[in-house]
């Protein structure tokens, strides 16, 4: 389900590094104008938009079976609806703004939320819909000057790029050939469910036939499927007993074991140091501002990843 899947791609963007880990939510077209429906639009159109570049690299892509079944266009509609403006690029600012009228973005003073641009002078500011933060763009006369990512409460800027990937709201576009997101999944594309007794009945589950799919759950219908066992157990419960916590972290370190804690804040993870210290504990990896909803042990990788609520839980 939604809370499911939201849980399980928070966990995977702070376990895997790099911009690897993308959550495709259902576009909230029923939702009234706000801010959280804009999040969804941006996080949607990420996800396809990243699906499309894929070249044979790690991706992972976390979703639920309703959003799943709303259409998208055509991989190739969403292609040529792509705008890209790169450093070094001449464009007039004319140009600009009759491309992004065409697209449907609203011209506004200050922009706020995906679908809008603004201009004053020579710096040019874009929300697009695949992104959680907009593009200033500075020009030097037609020649785009610098490109960076801003934050549009602060106007600071967050960092540079060297180019800006601007799509329109095409997502929602139902005048235009919709398919399924199946249709547009690279061929090698690995799906990972986590029951198919209850999904046999949707739309999707049939599309999916094409793929690899890994059960969590042995399917009752596919009792003749391989068997794959992963060596992975959950986090002890420690229930506050620091000499328990502190004994565990000796032991598996001591048997080559790596140690993670992970906590959103930093204060948190210094009480935790500062208790283990007072044990005379061995310290693990402290993980800071990066949480996980269930700790873990792998065994088979001889890693433990351990969340800070749960431990003072």
């Amino acid at each position: 389900d939604k809370e499911s899947a939201e849980y399980c791609a928070a966990d995977l963007y702070n376990l895997v590094e790099g911009d690897k880990v993308f959550f495709l939510p259902g576009s909230g077209r029923s939702l009234e104008r706000s801010n959280y429906k804009s999040s969804l639009e941006v996080q949607r159109t990420s996800a396809v938009g990243r699906i499309l570049e894929y070249s044979g690299e790690q991706l992972y892509i976390v979703t639920y079976p309703s959003a799943l079944e709303e259409q998208i266009p055509d991989a190739e509609t969403i292609r040529k609806s792509l705008i890209i403006l790169s450093e070094g690029d001449e464009i007039s600012h004319d140009e600009i703004v009759r491309v992004l009228f065409e697209n449907d973005f609203e011209r506004v003073d200050f922009v706020s939320e995906p679908g809008q641009f603004a201009i004053r002078g020579a710096i040019v500011d874009i929300f697009s819909y695949s992104y959680n933060d907009p593009f200033r763009i500075s020009f030097f006369g037609d020649e785009i000057d610098s490109i960076n990512i801003f934050d549009c409460n602060t106007q600071l800027s967050k960092e540079k790029a060297a180019k800006a990937e601007i799509y329109p709201d095409i997502l929602n576009d139902e005048d235009r050939t919709m398919v399924s997101i199946c249709d547009i999944l690279p061929e090698d594309t690995l799906f990972w469910l986590d029951s198919s007794d209850m999904y046999r009945q949707k739309e999707f589950f049939s599309l999916t036939g094409k793929f690899k799919r890994i059960y969590m759950d042995v399917p009752l219908s596919r009792q003749d499927v391989k068997t794959v066992k992963f060596n992975i157990s959950p986090q002890p419960s420690f229930n506050k007993n620091f000499e328990l916590l502190t004994e565990d972290i000796r032991k598996n370190l001591e048997n080559g074991y790596r140690v993670r804690i992970y906590g959103e804040k930093l204060s948190q993870l210094e009480r935790l140091k500062s208790i283990l210290s007072q044990n005379n504990g061995i310290l693990p990896e402290f993980i800071s501002g990066k949480n996980i909803h269930n700790g873990f042990i792998d065994h088979e990788n001889k890693v433990c990843c351990y969340s800070d609520h749960e431990i003072f839980d």
